[in-house]
This record gives structure tokens, sequence and C-alpha cells, in this order.
């Protein structure tokens, strides 16, 4: 797989703000009256932790870029022959995804398991033998992710 240190920088750039932006309303929320953990630590852990990891990829992708002292050659290589239809369907499909939890389509974890699928198999250009794998990943981590919120962590989730 072929890397692409400026997209990268710029992706990781935009979701640590986004998640700087997450961070500092979690700051203000009350604590929890009947969760363990309040309704204040997650948000504030999970926007913690995102922007650490960004931060790491950032600065290693930087020193990557200056090592190899290509900027303009790399600048060319990402932005000119690549195709846009990966990010339009991840943008596509997380509006959706998003709309079907606010809309109480189905439980968190049919919803999440159709988007993964769905994600998985599109950043793998649909190809039938990544189907299976797509779906078996997509299965463990939304029903593993809502079986530890709802009764590790106690915390509800969209129905």
């Amino acid at each position: 797989m072929q890397r692409n240190p400026i997209t990268e920088i710029l992706v990781c750039g935009f979701i640590a703000l986004i998640c700087l932006v997450f961070f500092i309303n979690a700051w203000s929320l009350p604590p929890g009256t009947f969760e363990p953990l309040g309704s204040g630590p997650v948000p504030l852990a999970t926007a913690a932790i995102v922007i650490i990891c960004c931060l790491v990829i950032m600065i290693g992708q930087a020193r990557a870029l200056i090592r190899n002292g290509q900027v303009e050659r790399q600048f060319r290589m990402e932005f000119m022959t690549r195709s846009p239809y990966g990010p339009l369907i991840t943008l596509g499909l997380t509006v959706v995804y998003v709309a079907a939890l606010d809309l109480n389509v189905a439980s968190f974890g049919v919803i999440t398991c159709v988007f993964l699928t769905i994600l998985i198999a599109a950043l793998e250009n649909f190809k039938l033998k990544s189907l299976l794998p797509a779906f078996l990943v997509a299965v463990v981590v939304s029903f593993g992710v809502e079986y530890m919120f709802t009764n590790v962590f106690v915390v509800d989730l969209p129905a």
C-alpha cells in the first residue's frame, strides 16, 4: 500500500481539530448521576487519545517528508493521480450512519455492523474476497463495542 504523507498530515490535522472541539465541549459536562464514569470522562479520554495518535502520525510523516526533501514531487503524486471516490464514499456513508443512529432505525450494533461492512468493502474496492473478512470484522467490532459500552461502561448508546 502506498504511503501518502501529505494526505495523512492533512487528514490527521483535521481529525485532531474536530477532537479538540469535542474535548473543549466535554470539559464542561457535569458529572454523571447514574453512570459510574459520568458523561464527561469518556469523550475527554477518547478525544485526548485520538489527538495524541494524530500528532504521532503527523510528526512521523512530516519527518519523512523533510528527510526525503521531495515535498513538491510528493504533493504532485498524491493529488494528481488519485481518485476521489474513496473519500466521497466514506463521507456519504458516515452521513447516512449518523442519520440512521439519530433516527433510531435499528440498534447501535446493527447499524454499526452494516456501516463497517460497507465501508471496509468500499475501501477494498468491493473485491469479492474482501466481503467475508469485512463482515466478520464488522460483526466483532460493532457488537463488541455495543456490549462493552452498555455492560462494562454502563453508557447508553443510540437505540
